[in-house]
């Protein structure tokens, strides 16, 4: 805080002097820019850059200037205290039992993990950077032999490391995508004992450009490895070096803070010393010098390193390395130390190569199914043969991220034979350089296993493949991994297949316990926790934990693969599939097995022979032909003509259903000719005789029944009728046909057609129909068209399936369509079928089964359930009679409009319970009255047993309204049969 000014003086500002506030900010500013080592000249602490600010006048008793201020300091410390000690108390932690001392102890524990070793010893001096190395003695044990040390070459090098002048110069690929991983390589020579050097200095550093930005780093780590692990120090717990950046890495970690200062360019000279001496004080260190000075103190060996051969291994980005094994050094070490190349050979090992054996390296193309133990063998046999170098796109993602490539957060994984990259780099995202590296790997000699699942099992992908390693160069293998693997493998496949089972049964019974014991702990009151004690609490909750992990391992242990389990667990589980089900399906039916005459020089058949392998292949195309589905599958020809004849003929159909509205009328015309003509016939009749009468009276009382009985529709079987559009009455076997019917007969139709098309069109021997899973797919291949099952009342495609099963059924086991009609049959068959079906609905709801009732939702657009016209709105409703027959009621519409029928005049039938006993009575209700008169609405009201229902149309009674009467309402559980236009009390109409 800024004092009070005195009495005379200018409040200040609180910026400071105005003609250096420009000043100050220039130099903050400046500051910014300034790199770590200029940090170094910063103030430290307890010393204040004042700039040109004057000194203030200090008093010479208490040390500071008080001639301004008009109160105590005493007083303001007093305050301060205070203050403090408030702070102080309100800072205690609650919970006083929080231990600090465990987290001391990780800290000091990770903090010692990389601590620089502190001299120790008698006569070391406490500078860091004092040596208390003593000069190598004289040796006189064999060396080794001029150039035996080599880096750089295979295996022990990434593709693109490029080693020139015989080792001496490390360059690296930097173009189409290189440029962004990390380079690596290992020496030839390793050190098992004794005290060596080897030493590097950076020539060139590229600076890589990308849309005018520097998007690429520099880099360099100096370290040792063992052999077999892997050449990134960073990626192995058998690594450890030094960073260009200062840090340091040990088995897999990095330090949190340098160790060194950043690695300078175009001059000076770094060794790195490995120290097994065991006479030296820094046994199983290893060091870092510049130009002969040590930079920081010796770090220690890891646990895993230590008594193993260690080979010097370097990696690099973007840089041109200079590197020196010896005999001698570059840099004057402050002791005397023997370099790497002049080391007794009874302290090294030199490295196999396939080089030195004389034959010509390998190149593998292993050949698999897909999601069949593919990778997992060849993860297998890398970790057996590390001299393999993996050509795929996996290992391209692998070497990426040890590279330091960040992928996208929330990346789609794609499958394991091509995934999906996701780093930002164009050429590696787009597989650019995975073409790359197979143009560069042929000029490299050395093991190579070509990994790619989908390529080796097409004979034409294999052929370009082998093009690449012509010449008589590699020896081409093809190694066939088909059919049931070894006991070996599914013995590993079947552990981790119970490890993961039992992994669910100990969770399971984990949440079943901790709820037990959480309800048991709920149901304990205040007044026993008090009784018993915070000590017995906290004694029977550990208690409850030991029972817990013990009932937990108890059913583990009790969980086990039964025979069942482990004939059908070959193959590991993973969670993501070799290749995606598009390719799979594009590719699959293409599959082969390699011979030699494609060009292999050998073919090795490692789990079965070739005979087996090839009917297993056989066996499993098979299969996926009936579950894999066909993704570039076209419409054919007739699947064109007859969806184009389906259409005519519905057409036609629903024409001749629509006409039907005219039948009642004609009907009821003729059946009043016909009583008017009997009554005039029995008027000019003579009385007969007593005798005769009663016979005579029963005979024509039989010729009346006779004459009325008429051939009914549901009479009718629909399987018999010759012509579907007159069934014998001039009525269609589909006139009692509501528009869920219609949609149920469509159904058929279409999934008769599409199973049928599918196999036209595919023509295949083996792909005679597809899985139900698939049917939404090819539904929307076929009728362009989705597929919901939502609006025929049901969840699933097995449950639509179901409601016509007297046209598709589907196979228990594989759920297969299977078609019960032929390709060939006719349109009315589907007619005959969906009247079958409508009746046996119809009766299961008569009596009493609700679930007969079809629960389908119209589509938007069409009449059915709702109509509309004007301003009013219809709807059907299904009442229940008191005779126990389902009834029908339309609502006319509201507002004051009449309901419509496609525009037209509303009406709203309703049965009633008539003296029928169960028959039901039909009203027409257009407004109030018997009979009311509408230019476009009717009513028409009967009540009462025998009283018939009239209509009326403007000023005349009597005769049907005009545009003629209502349409037939929907019959049956669907929409109802037994509602509909009837006179009161004389049951069901014609």
């Amino acid at each position: 805080e800024q004092p009070p000014p005195a009495e005379g003086e200018e409040e200040p500002s609180g910026e400071g002097p105005p003609d250096q506030e420009e000043e100050e900010g220039d130099e903050r500013q400046a500051d910014d820019y300034q790199g770590e080592d200029d940090r170094a000249d910063e103030p430290q602490e307890g010393e204040y850059d004042r700039g040109d600010y004057p000194e203030p006048q200090r008093d010479e008793q208490e040390g500071r200037d008080d001639s301004h201020m008009d109160y105590d300091p005493e007083e303001v410390k007093a305050d301060y205290d205070e203050q403090d000690d408030a702070k102080d108390e309100d800072m205690k932690y609650e919970d006083k039992d929080v231990d600090f001392k465990e987290e001391e102890k990780e800290d000091a524990k990770e903090d010692q993990y990389f601590e620089e070793e502190k001299p120790s010893e008698a006569g070391r001096s406490e500078d860091p950077r004092a040596e208390v190395e003593q000069d190598a003695p004289e040796d006189p044990r064999a060396r080794l032999a001029a150039g035996a040390v080599q880096i750089g070459a295979a295996p022990d090098a990434t593709i693109n490391c490029a080693p020139a002048c015989g080792g001496k110069i490390l360059m690296a690929l930097c173009d189409g995508g290189f440029q962004h991983l990390t380079a690596a390589t290992r020496a030839s020579v390793g050190v098992k004992a004794g005290r060596y050097l080897f030493e590097c200095r950076i020539v060139e550093n590229r600076l890589m450009h990308e849309s005018g930005k520097v998007r690429v780093k520099q880099h360099v780590c100096l370290g040792f490895s063992t052999k077999g692990s892997p050449m990134m120090l960073g990626d192995s717990a058998e690594g450890i070096g030094f960073d260009s950046e200062g840090y340091f890495v040990k088995a897999g970690e990095w330090s949190r803070n340098r160790l060194t200062s950043r690695f300078a360019h175009y001059g000076p000279v770094y060794g790195v010393l490995l120290n097994l001496d065991p006479s030296s004080p820094n046994m199983n260190t290893v060091s870092v010098f510049c130009d002969g000075e040590r930079l920081c103190r010796p770090q220690t060996l890891p646990e895993s390193m230590r008594g193993k051969v260690l080979y010097p291994t370097i990696n690099y980005k973007n840089m041109t390395l200079q590197v020196n094994f010896g005999p001698s050094s570059w840099a004057k070490m402050p002791f005397m130390c023997r370099m790497l190349q002049d080391a007794a050979v009874d302290d090294v090992e030199l490295a196999a190569s396939s080089a030195d054996s004389g034959s010509k390296p390998e190149v593998l193309f292993p050949i698999g199914l897909p999601d069949q133990g593919t990778f997992e063998w060849l993860d297998g046999f890398l970790k057996e043969n590390p001299k393999y170098t993996e050509l795929s796109n996996r290992s391209l993602l692998e070497w990426g991220v040890k590279s330091g490539l960040y992928r996208v957060r929330n990346a789609w994984p794609g499958c394991n034979d091509k995934p999906d990259m996701n780093f930002g780099v164009r050429d590696i995202d787009e597989y650019n350089l995975q073409s790359l590296i197979h143009s560069v790997a042929p000029m490299l000699p050395r093991d190579y296993i070509v990994m790619e699942v989908r390529n080796n099992l097409l004979r034409e992908e294999r052929a370009k493949s082998l093009a690449n390693f012509a010449g008589g160069g590699f020896r081409r293998v093809a190694v066939v991994v088909v059919g049931e693997p070894t006991a070996a493998f599914k013995a590993k496949a079947q552990g981790q297949a119970l490890e993961e089972r039992r992994k669910k049964v100990g969770a399971e019974v984990r949440r079943q316990k901790e709820a037990e014991a959480r309800a048991r702990r709920d149901k304990k009151t205040a007044e026993e926790k008090k009784e018993n004690g915070e000590g017995d609490a906290k004694v029977a909750e550990e208690e409850e934990e030991e029972d817990l992990e013990g009932a937990v391992l108890k059913a583990e242990e009790a969980c086990q693969l039964t025979d069942e389990d482990k004939k059908a667990c070959w193959f590991p589980l993973k969670d993501n599939e070799d290749l995606t089900k598009k390719e799979l399906g594009r590719h699959f039916s293409s599959f082969t097995l390699p011979d030699t005459a494609e060009g292999f020089d050998e073919v090795r058949y490692l789990w079965q022979g070739e005979s087996e392998a090839a009917a297993y292949l056989k066996t499993w195309v098979s299969e996926r032909k009936l579950t894999q589905r066909v993704d570039d599958l076209q419409p054919g020809a007739h699947f064109k003509e007859q969806i184009a004849a389906w259409n005519d003929q519905l057409q036609e159909w629903r024409r001749r259903h629509g006409e039907r509205r005219d039948l009642p009328r004609r009907r009821g015309g003729e059946k009043n000719r016909r009583l008017e003509k009997k009554d005039e016939r029995r008027e000019g009749e003579d009385v007969p005789e007593s005798g005769k009468d009663e016979q005579g009276e029963g005979q024509e009382k039989a010729g009346e029944e006779a004459e009325e009985e008429e051939i009914t529709l549901d009479a009718v079987d629909p399987m018999c009728v010759e012509d579907i559009l007159d069934i014998g009455i001039g009525e269609p076997l589909f006139a009692n046909f509501s528009w869920e019917d219609w949609a149920m007969l469509t159904l058929r139709f279409k999934l008769h057609l599409l199973v049928h098309s599918y196999r036209l069109d595919v023509n295949d021997p083996e792909r005679l129909s597809f899985a139900e899973s698939q049917l939404s797919f090819y539904y929307d291949k076929y009728f362009k068209k989705q597929l919901s099952v939502k609006h025929f009342g049901v969840n699933s495609n097995l449950e639509l399936l179901a409601l016509v099963r007297d046209t598709i059924e589907v196979t228990p086991k594989k759920l297969i369509l299977d078609p019960q009609l032929s390709v060939d049959a006719p349109f009315d068959i589907f007619v005959r079928l969906t009247e079958e079906h409508r009746r046996e609905r119809q009766c299961r709801f008569d009596l009493g089964d609700e679930s007969a009732q079809l629960r389908l939702q119209q589509e938007r657009g069409r009449s059915g359930g709702q109509h509309q016209g004007g301003d009013g709105r219809g709807q059907y409703q299904r009442q229940h009679a008191s005779g126990g027959h389902s009834q029908q009621r339309y609502d006319g519409g509201r507002g004051g409009q009449p309901g419509g029928y496609n525009g037209q005049s509303g009406y709203s039938s309703r049965g009633g319970g008539g003296s029928g006993g169960g028959s039901q009575s039909g009203s027409h209700r257009g407004g109030s009255g018997g009979a009311s008169q509408s230019s476009r609405g009717m009513s028409a009201i009967g009540q009462g047993s025998g009283q018939a229902s009239r209509y009326s149309s403007g000023a005349q009674a009597g005769g049907p309204p005009r545009g003629g009467p209502p349409p037939a309402p929907p019959r049956g559980p669907s929409g109802g049969s037994s509602g509909g236009y009837h006179s009161g009390g004389r049951g069901p109409p014609p």
